[in-house]
């Protein structure tokens, strides 16, 4: 179960409609961009296409395997997670492009309020020493959305 061939899947998914536009995020996110951190699912934010008028829902969804690897689909709730899927960074893996929150979306995310715990704050602290860390993008970031650290 390559973790390539799930990132084929996705951009499959995208090119046949399935999703409108994904962005890898969580701890396998982290992996694109610092040391890697133990996980044993892949997260992937979603934006889902409108189908004749009714948006495609994934309630009571918890994973899904995509060749294999436990995926989670997770619709982009608010202005954040769109944000932070639309600004994604493309980078390649193994061949394959793939689309990646930036680290700076990803510090934001940890810092929502339903989304802070011990382990995400750890993850944050570790991406802020991140010596390509756009500083000043996170404080707007935070700053626009409401959060502080």
């Amino acid at each position: 179960m390559p973790f390539v061939d799930t990132l084929r899947s996705l951009n499959t998914m995208k090119a046949e409609g399935v999703i409108e536009e994904y962005a890898i995020a969580g701890a396998m996110a982290i992996v694109f961009w610092a040391e890697p951190v133990p996980t044993f699912d892949l997260d992937v934010l979603v934006r889902l296409p409108q189908q004749g008028g009714d948006l495609v829902r994934l309630e009571g969804i918890e994973h899904i395997l995509v060749e294999g690897l436990p995926t989670q689909f997770l619709p982009s709730p608010d202005s954040l997670a769109r944000e932070a899927v639309s600004s994604a960074a493309e980078v390649d893996y193994q061949g394959v492009a793939v689309r990646v929150v930036r680290p700076e979306y990803l510090i934001a995310l940890y810092f929502q309020p339903t989304a802070r715990t011990a382990k995400r704050r750890e993850r944050a602290a570790m991406l802020l020493e991140l010596p390509s860390l756009n500083r000043a993008l996170v404080d707007e970031i935070l700053s626009r959305h409401g959060l502080s650290f």
